[in-house]
């Protein structure tokens, strides 16, 4: 980053050395009563406001339940930051390749872009200095490791123009907020959002929409702790139905017929029910007379362009399977708290004694798109 930004650039810093107490802060980014503030916490500061410990979402390996965290990147698990060890336990869990996320809810422009509402010029170097960090971090083996760029989607030429570049510099797909709205941007039917899937459907990337990238789910601020995190987890998965909606009703996915949509970290359960929905109502409500333009059923855009995620589910994962092997992806979410690795739960599992257990009935036609064939064609694996 321009050293002219000073303190303004996204960095860290002991949580001891902000002042705050014991009580912890609230900012508009994260509430404090999610987690436990601790003095040896590193955290990030954002626009001069704390938002999240560092290693809060890196609970792979630790061995106590939320709100614990690791205090520090150092003190999580090395495959968390460090990209040779992050190929090590790929290999211990028997996955080949993986798709990498942000932390820091820069996925969907969260983060920079509210940054970008006080300094877009520096929105736009965060934005780009993130995609050179991540080019180097998976350059390790970018076979393996597949990058996926942030975008200044507040600016629509210079979101075109680091699509460009970071396809150039090996990027795998886009990155996408749900819901932009909620940034004070257009809405995602919008036409303003036309030149980023014309590119993207031009350069062949996928476009990745993550839960959390979003308005953000109310919660009744009854519950306690736990039951909190438990609820907003949950709301967060279902958060990305909406998108799937609005892609297909929008008409985005007739428009660009080529361009591929990845729903992650949202689970699969809810898809039959949601697509069957779709199908219902698009006939019995007259929308398939009222909007001739779209010329397939929901569900087979869905079948035709659109992908899910899964990793926790079992039941409600099988019944999906069937319907929709052709769309769906494996995860392990690692190292989230939720992720297929050893944590502080009895019931948690590595990933390949889950896969074992979760696909040990499926068919293997069925278990080898689900696992492999699918992701290798939408990421251009050889």
């Amino acid at each position: 980053m321009s050293k002219k930004w000073g303190d303004l650039v996204p960095h860290v810093v002991k949580y001891r050395d902000l002042g705050l107490g014991s009580a912890g802060t609230d900012s508009a980014l994260v509430p404090s009563g999610l987690f436990d503030w601790d003095p040896d916490d590193d955290v990030w500061i954002l626009d001069g406001q704390p938002t999240i410990p560092t290693a809060f979402m890196v609970w792979a390996g630790h061995d106590r339940p939320h709100p614990s965290h690791p205090h520090t990147l150092a003190d999580a698990h090395p495959g968390s930051y460090d990209a040779a060890a992050r190929i090590r336990a790929m290999d211990e869990m028997g996955v080949h390749a993986m798709a990498v996320f942000p932390n820091l809810n820069i996925s969907g422009g969260g983060q920079h872009g509210r940054l970008a509402q006080k300094e877009p010029k520096l929105a736009l170097e965060c934005v780009r200095a993130y995609n050179d960090f991540l080019t180097e971090w998976c350059g390790v083996d970018s076979d393996l490791l597949l990058a996926q760029m942030a975008l200044p989607l507040w600016d629509m030429e210079q979101c075109v123009a680091e699509v460009r570049r970071a396809a150039k510099m090996g990027h795998r797909a886009v990155l996408m907020t749900s819901q932009p709205d909620g940034l004070g941007l257009p809405w995602l039917p919008d036409p303003y959002w036309n030149p980023l899937w014309e590119t993207a459907q031009e350069l062949g990337l996928p476009v990745a929409f993550h839960i959390g990238a979003d308005r953000g789910t109310p919660i009744w601020p009854g519950h306690d702790r736990l039951a909190t995190v438990m609820q907003l987890s949950t709301l967060l998965f279902l958060s990305n139905a909406t998108c799937i909606c609005e892609l297909i009703v929008s008409g985005i996915c007739e428009r660009f017929p080529r361009l591929n949509f990845v729903s992650v970290e949202s689970g699969v359960g809810y898809l039959p029910f949601l697509l069957e929905s779709m199908d219902w109502q698009w006939l019995n409500q007259g929308a398939a007379v009222s909007r001739p333009d779209l010329k397939l059923k929901p569900s087979e855009y869905f079948r035709r362009q659109i992908y899910g995620s899964f990793w926790f589910e079992e039941e409600s994962a099988r019944r999906t399977l069937d319907i929709f092997s052709d769309n769906l992806f494996y995860e392990t979410d690692f190292p989230h708290p939720t992720s297929i690795s050893p944590g502080p739960h009895p019931f948690s599992k590595d990933a390949r004694t889950d896969i074992e257990h979760k696909f040990r009935d499926v068919p293997p036609e069925i278990t080898r798109k689900v696992l492999h064939d699918n992701a290798a064609r939408v990421y251009h694996l050889d």
